[in-house]
């Protein structure tokens, strides 16, 4: 404990040691009454109210995965942790090595935890939210006696206003180790990459909102609602069009049609009634608001995943059960290392989403992502794809000869998918390849070195393949490193109330059909149904119903005749079973109340009205 912070604490006007900011700090800490000793009153977010907060600072939490992960990089062996927070001083992530982390919930260095001047009085955080400069905090200098085990590094995270919208913090144990001279370099690096992060996504929103106003200006123009000339100022637009910006005539009239639908939020085509107000998703997940029994409004997650893949088609993940973010969460551990990934689950589960989650989340997520189906590929041509061929190597090789699928994703991530199916004989390539990290082109002698993060993915039991000599065990062993089990749809039925409605919605949007409602009874059908073909059979049976749909929503008759009848005959086997418990319960009361009905009809929690019906539903006698 320093005498510099025990003069202060005991009434010293200021110690000459300190500096000018490091006095201002504390001087702030006192004047907010902060106990020295220890905090008296942290402020915790419970659960729900944290994945709130995530949900409103979502740009900011975006922009700190995979920088979180990349930072961490740096820190291995320190015995730190990396914290992501917001403009009011709040954690809002965390990632760091487990022994340390446990001794930072101590004091509460965890997510929802705030970090405030006026609750934690002097640290990193919360003093760079009021300083707005970078700075260390080192043992002593912590205003409260209960963080002086602490050595913090912090940087403020700007907009591209040059507000501040959050703070990077690296934390570990007080005492100067080896590296830690470098961890202002490393801290202020980690607010640059987020800030990086932020405005390119503030980029890419502002293009796409003025896209979205060409392309209204275009249609109004089309339709002769508008009048722009040759300088780009709009000399005339009836009363439809005006209506349609929300506007008056005379507020339009004479300016430059840029300002008017520059940062539009919304698309029209076609006619006035097919107006759409569209709301903005980030890149890699939203949000979504669920009310409890309370009714109180929390976050849970929702869209977790929207990944363009190279045919400009995007891969989603809809659905927000526990089952589902447990999937997740399980996944984005699996990011952070450099470990082969073994992915299983059923058929159309969602694998290559899952895949594509973890290496956005990874470091390598500005590296290429390259996926090969195993399966898809003829045995004669897969060692070729995978490694590469030099000209003449067979016939029909390119001239000039051609990189394989490993050479192409360089720095970056390749899934195998569908590795069940791999031949025999390339299963002995490929694990060379991951022993060595190099590779052969055919008809090459050279090696090439590779730095890949390999991810496989696979819907048949490994092991029964190699009990059938089809699938090598060393080659099994090196890919299951980190497994991530992919559930079927029967496991996490909850999610058919996301995906119903936003398959409804991706099927008449792309017929050209006005979205349609969905009777409780369809979703009561559904919910009874097995779905051995998982995702894709609920899209095809979705899709079934809406070409079929006579009326404005669906009901169970647009349900497909086979799901529906596996459905009502589940439903009369659950309805004999309950009145066969019914009788056996009833029967038992009568027997021990000697067949009087009033008691029985109390031991029942029942009226005797009640139970004399249900005597002759039954078929009983009293």
């Amino acid at each position: 404990m320093s005498s510099v912070w025990q003069r202060f604490v005991v009434g010293e006007a200021r110690p000459q040691e300190m500096s000018p900011l490091l006095y201002r700090s504390w001087q702030r800490s006192r004047e907010k009454q902060v106990d020295y000793q220890r905090v008296r009153s942290n402020e915790i977010l419970p659960a729900p109210r944290l994945l709130q907060r995530c949900q409103a600072h979502e740009d900011l939490v975006q922009a700190g995965k995979p920088v979180l992960p990349y930072l961490y990089r740096f820190l291995e062996g320190l015995n730190n942790i990396v914290l992501l927070c917001d403009n009011e001083g709040y954690v809002l992530e965390t990632l760091g090595d487990p022994p340390f982390m446990s001794k930072a919930q101590q004091v509460h260095l965890s997510p929802g935890a705030n970090w405030r001047e006026e609750v934690k009085g002097t640290n990193a955080i919360g003093t760079v939210l009021v300083e707005k400069a970078p700075l260390k905090i080192l043992g002593w200098e912590h205003y409260v006696l209960e963080n002086h085990f602490l050595n913090c590094w912090a940087a403020p995270i700007c907009d591209s206003r040059g507000e501040v919208v959050g703070v990077i913090d690296i934390s570990g144990e007080a005492g100067i180790r080896s590296g830690e001279e470098r961890l202002v370099e490393v801290v202020l690096m980690g607010a640059k990459l987020i800030e990086q992060n932020l405005h390119l996504s503030e980029l890419l929103r502002s293009f796409h909102f003025a896209r979205q106003g060409i392309e209204m200006a275009g249609e109004l123009l089309r339709e002769g609602f508008i009048a722009i000339n040759s300088h780009g100022i709009v000399t005339e637009i009836n009363q439809a069009g005006a209506s349609l910006l929300g506007r008056k005539r005379g507020d339009i009239i004479g300016r430059l049609a840029a300002d008017v639908f520059g940062n539009k939020q919304w698309s029209f085509s076609g006619h006035a009634s097919d107006i759409e107000l569209r709301e903005e998703h980030s890149i890699i997940s939203r949000m979504t608001k669920v009310t409890d029994a309370s009714g109180y409004t929390m976050g849970v997650l929702g869209l977790l995943n929207t990944v363009p893949r190279e045919s400009g088609e995007q891969l989603l993940w809809v659905g927000s059960s526990d089952v589902t973010q447990k999937v997740f969460k399980r996944a984005e551990k699996a990011a952070i290392t450099n470990s082969t990934v073994l992915i299983q689950g059923e058929t159309g589960t969602g694998k290559e989403i899952i895949a594509r989650y973890i290496h956005q989340m990874s470091p390598r997520a500005y590296g290429p992502f390259v996926a090969l189906n195993c399966a898809a590929i003829p045995a004669t041509l897969i060692e070729s794809e995978l490694f590469g061929h030099t000209e003449g190597a067979f016939t029909g090789a390119r001239k000039g000869g051609q990189p394989g699928k490993f050479e192409i994703a360089q720095g970056g991530t390749i899934l195998l998918d569908e590795i069940g199916d791999m031949p025999h004989n390339v299963q002995a390539s490929l694990l060379r390849v991951l022993q060595e990290r190099e590779v052969v082109r055919i008809g090459d002698n050279r090696s090439r070195k590779v730095d890949v993060r390999v991810l496989a993915a696979t819907n048949q039991d490994l092991s029964s393949r190699i009990d059938e000599g089809q699938f090598r065990l060393d080659l099994y062993y090196r890919l299951k490193v980190v497994t991530v089990e992919v559930p079927p749809l029967r496991q996490r039925m909850e999610d058919i109330y996301d995906l119903v409605p936003y398959f409804v919605q991706k099927v008449c949007k792309a017929a050209g059909k006005p979205s349609l409602g969905v009777a409780d009874e369809v979703y009561t059908h559904l919910m009874l149904y097995e779905w051995p073909g998982n995702i894709r059979e609920l899209e095809n049976c979705i899709e079934s119903m809406v070409a079929m749909a006579e009326r404005s929503f669906l009901t169970a008759d647009d349900l497909p005749e086979e799901l529906r009848h596996s459905a009502d005959k589940l439903m009369v086997g659950q309805h004999s079973l309950l009145e066969q418990q019914t009788r056996q319960a009833i029967l038992q009361a009568l027997a021990k109340t000697e067949g009087k009905i009033a008691p029985a009809a109390r031991m029942l929690g029942i009226g005797r009205t009640t139970l004399y019906r249900k005597l002759e539903e039954l078929g009983l006698k009293a």
